[in-house]
């Protein structure tokens, strides 16, 4: 199984929103994960992680998966 429709979508808004990042812009809005998360040159390793996790998950073909919540602390 591979990405649903509206994680295709979020994989590549957050792709867009990392080329502005390294680019230089100072912030980058993206709609993605059913709400509007903003991103700035400190987070590049946060956004960098989840475009990683959606593509992994893209090529194992596993989708989003549904059950409990997972946290991570950093």
């Amino acid at each position: 199984m591979s990405l649903s429709t509206e994680d295709a979508a979020d994989l590549v808004a957050l792709k867009a929103a990392y080329r502005r990042l390294i680019r230089g812009e100072a912030g980058a809005k993206v709609n993605a994960f059913g709400r509007q998360v903003e991103y700035h040159q400190a987070d590049l390793g946060r956004l960098k992680a989840e475009i990683d996790r959606l593509e992994a998950e893209a090529a194992s073909g596993s989708g989003r998966r549904r059950g409990a919540l997972r946290f991570v602390v950093r």
